[in-house]
């Protein structure tokens, strides 16, 4: 059995002659950098998924409101939460607001925000959500309608079947994922409530199926687990641990104190690989949605440290894609962006590189003292579109040309910004807004 190849990251913790624009050529990839040492083994195939990690459609300029729902336009409104994108298929998306004991759900159209349900689901302390293909399942307790799973088309609910006491409702293929009201009981159906599967767990758990068809459960004490969709059974568990999914993988973060350390699978196919391709001691993840993960230190070595020293990785290969130190690279506010990586120095000013290559795209000034709105220290990543990164805190949405390292637009908000299928966007308060890309 291959073993899986050890971080190279350690060896490196060494102070290294170069400083801040100095460009090193590096023979194995024959790539050129601008900030201290940069090596390159590589670049990884293309096996992005459109629109995930952060990738957003096109926000290179100001952008309109391409549409808005509120509690003025979705019928029995309540107060009491707000409006959320609860799934996305095509284009088509299912809002949920909350109604009655519980939340309602109304299909719309992800251009124009058209309703396409003459009426929606009042599931009450239920859920819904789309199969692979767009069929949608909801399970209906103390609703709008007598209790039961239901499959719902443009005319409306069918016939319902057994409710099976389901709480929480997931897509797997073309069935759904159910897990009952306790949170205990998770349980693969078909459209029809047959059984394919079923799983206990010892704390209350969720799931959520990725875009590449793995299918990951939390549960209330910190585990984490992969499941086989097949049959249920785990193809990874873990406890005190994180798991990242990137389009060409996952990368598995063990916090355990002394045990600190980062795992990559590739996933084919939707399924996880096991041993690990990499196994990176004493390294973690830098948080951010991102098409790669870019790892650094951790525990004492991380503090005593006098410079930032970083990691890409393709979580489907064995050795790193780069690697980059220098004595005014910070190790705190490093941004990892969509297809990019947005690097603080020790003077507060910004390099941007490109994830998969580590080529740097441009520098960013030290920010204002006061705009605080626009320093990316205090903001989350959005999303990149080509080489516009949007970034957002609950008062602004902010856009950064990385080649110019201009703020090219804000947006003001009261409330939070996200990325859903490549869109920005916000809520705030009892509103649900998406931006047109441009």
């Amino acid at each position: 059995m291959a073993m899986p190849a050890r971080s190279p990251m350690p060896d490196l913790a060494r102070r290294l002659p170069f400083g801040i624009g100095t460009v090193t050529m590096v023979l194995v990839a024959a790539m050129i950098a601008t900030v201290g040492v940069v090596l390159a083994i590589g670049t990884p195939e293309n096996q992005q998924q459109e629109y995930v990690a952060g990738q957003l459609r096109g926000y290179e300029r100001e952008p309109d409101d391409a549409w808005t729902h509120s509690d003025e336009t979705l019928p029995d409104y309540q107060t009491g939460g707000g409006i959320e994108v609860a799934d996305t298929h095509a284009d088509q998306w299912l809002l949920s607001y909350p109604s009655g004991l519980g939340r309602a759900y109304q299909l719309v159209d992800k251009r124009s925000g058209a309703t396409i349900w003459g009426e929606p689901v009042v599931a009450g302390l239920g859920d819904c959500a789309f199969d692979e293909f767009g069929q949608v399942g909801c399970a209906v307790k103390v609703g709008g309608i007598p209790d039961g799973f239901y499959l719902v088309d443009d005319d409306g609910p069918g016939s319902p079947t057994a409710l099976d006491d389901t709480k929480q409702v997931v897509g797997l293929g073309t069935n759904y994922l159910r897990i009952d009201q306790a949170g205990y009981q998770v349980t693969l159906r078909t459209p029809n409530g047959r059984e394919l599967w079923s799983r206990t767990f010892a704390a209350a758990a969720t799931a959520d199926v990725r875009p590449d068809g793995v299918l990951l459960v939390t549960t209330a004490d910190g585990g984490r687990f992969v499941l086989d969709p097949d049959t249920g059974a785990d193809r990874l568990s873990c406890t005190q641990c994180t798991i990242t999914t990137y389009p060409s993988g996952i990368a598995v973060q063990y916090n355990e104190f002394g045990q600190e350390r980062v795992e990559t699978h590739a996933v084919e196919g939707g399924v996880v690989r096991t041993p690990p391709t990499t196994v990176a001691e004493g390294l973690r993840i830098v948080p951010g949605p991102s098409v790669l993960p870019v790892l650094t230190g951790t525990g004492d070595g991380q503090v005593q440290a006098t410079q930032g020293r970083y990691e890409i990785r393709d979580p489907s290969r064995s050795e790193a894609l780069w690697q980059i130190t220098d004595p005014e690279l910070s190790k705190a506010n490093t941004k990892p962006c969509g297809t990019e990586v947005a690097f603080a120095l020790k003077d507060r000013s910004r390099v941007f590189y490109t994830l998969a290559d580590g080529e740097r795209v441009g520098g960013m000034e030290p920010p204002s003292f006061d705009a605080p709105a626009e320093n990316l220290d205090n903001l989350n990543c959005i999303g990149s579109a080509g080489t516009e990164l949007v970034f957002a805190n609950p008062d602004q949405v902010t856009a950064v040309d990385t080649e110019s390292g201009e703020i090219t637009w804000t947006r003001p908000i009261i409330g939070s910004a996200e990325a859903v299928d490549g869109y920005v966007v916000l809520r705030q308060g009892t509103t649900l807004t998406v931006l047109r890309p441009n």
